[in-house]
């Protein structure tokens, strides 16, 4: 990876840290609401930086990627650019479900802060420790 690609990849991690901190720190504390509340600049942000990735990674490409060969994904995929753009989906889809838990859990009144670490984390892995306790 370039220096600027690098750079790029710090930005887009730092630019959802934050909500993550409050998320698991501080659930039910005004500024943590607040911040949930201001989030679509961050999402509308993380869509804007994926699409450009995306379209630059798929400019540079030297063959285009064949979605039904693993190969030709995985070959797709080891490009910084792609790399960065799948990193970008990570983070928006992760922080989403991650503000969702969220939600959830402060209106029901229940602890959330594992599900949420190990959204951050591991994504579907928080998902399911969420969606297993909300079903109990």
């Amino acid at each position: 990876m370039s220096t600027v690609e690098q750079r790029v990849f710090q930005v887009l991690n730092a630019s959802t840290a934050p909500l993550w901190i409050a998320m698991i720190v501080a659930p039910r504390s005004k500024v943590t609401a607040w911040l949930m509340k201001i989030a679509a600049p961050i999402f509308v942000g993380l869509g804007v930086s994926y699409t450009a990735l995306l379209v630059s990674g798929a400019v540079d490409a030297d063959e285009r990627i064949n979605f039904m060969d693993p190969e030709s994904l995985r070959r797709g995929l080891g490009s910084p650019k792609a790399f960065l753009a799948g990193w970008t989906h990570y983070l928006a889809f992760d922080l989403f479900v991650g503000r969702w838990i969220w939600q959830e859990s402060v209106a029901a009144g229940r602890p959330a802060r594992l599900s949420l670490l190990l959204t951050w984390w591991a994504g579907p892995l928080g998902l399911m420790l969420f969606l297993l306790r909300r079903a109990r």
